[in-house]
């Protein structure tokens, strides 16, 4: 599979570590990537945009319209809240601050890889409603109806929105119960139940930023409140957006401690 680096001359090197595992790592720089990505026929594209978080979502977003089954994970030094959120909102599958953990990368990015590679030998309808790596469908509906691929990437686009069935219903151009019956035949639950996950899953990926306010992670989400949102991610999850992000800290420590003394020996 082709994974795309988009950085700026000078950066690339700091991506060269990647065990490949029989992947083909490219490199390109952002006023080259268009091309670049049409080219190579990329699996996956790790969008680096320096301090330049304006120009990497304006990219980002230029990506996202052209190919929207892409993954990207969008590096940037820039260390702020407004950053990963509107990363997100235009479509990122992950976020990293620099300097980067080479490890967790690496195991994102295996993640993504693993996702797509089993989903080409046999597609699957959708029935997890866990881990952000597999909840997101624009992978893993390319046998599906062209009307309800175009649903689901608006879904996937407008987490944040109004979305109910009306709307729904009437982009696919069909009933809404013509709607309800054939997206739980191809996706396996009903819409709301996918809006619903899909949005749990967004704020898990948010939620394992220390610095990301619970109360605006639920708005940008579509939540009317902080309180509708953890009863939401409680009924999804098992636990509250508070307790999961203290979970997250924890396995982030014993990673830490783990390599610590593995750094040691």
């Amino acid at each position: 599979m082709a994974i795309v680096i988009i950085a700026e001359k000078g950066f690339h090197k700091l991506y060269r570590s990647f065990s490949s595992k029989g992947d083909t790592v490219y490199e390109c720089i952002p006023s080259e990537s268009k091309e670049f990505i049409e080219k190579c026929r990329a699996d996956l594209i790790l969008l680096d945009c320096g301090s330049s978080v304006d120009n990497g979502l304006h990219l980002l977003k230029d990506i996202k319209a052209q190919h929207p089954g892409i993954p990207v994970i969008f590096l940037t030094e820039v260390d702020s809240e407004d950053a990963v959120l509107k990363a997100f909102k235009t479509g990122a599958r992950d976020f990293f601050k620099k300097p980067i953990n080479i490890f967790e990368l690496q195991e994102t990015v295996d993640g993504i890889l693993s996702l797509k590679k089993s989903t080409r030998e046999c597609r699957h309808p959708y029935k997890s409603v866990g881990s952000h790596k597999t909840g997101l469908l624009k992978d893993m509906t390319t046998s599906q109806p062209v009307t309800l691929i175009n649903v689901i990437n608006h879904i996937e686009d407008n987490l944040s929105a109004r979305l109910n069935l009306d709307i729904l219903s009437e982009k696919a151009g069909v009933s809404k119960y013509h709607f309800c019956r054939i997206f739980k035949n191809h996706i396996g639950v009903s819409p709301m139940k996918f809006i619903m996950s899909m949005r749990i899953a967004k704020a898990k990926a948010l939620l394992k930023r220390e610095d990301a306010n619970i109360s605006k992670i639920a708005s940008s989400l579509g939540f009317n409140d902080l309180s509708s949102f953890t009863v939401q991610f409680k009924k999804v999850t098992g636990t509250t957006p508070i307790k999961f992000r203290k979970s997250q800290e924890k396995i982030k420590l014993k990673k830490f401690s783990r390599k610590q003394l593995n750094h040691k020996k």
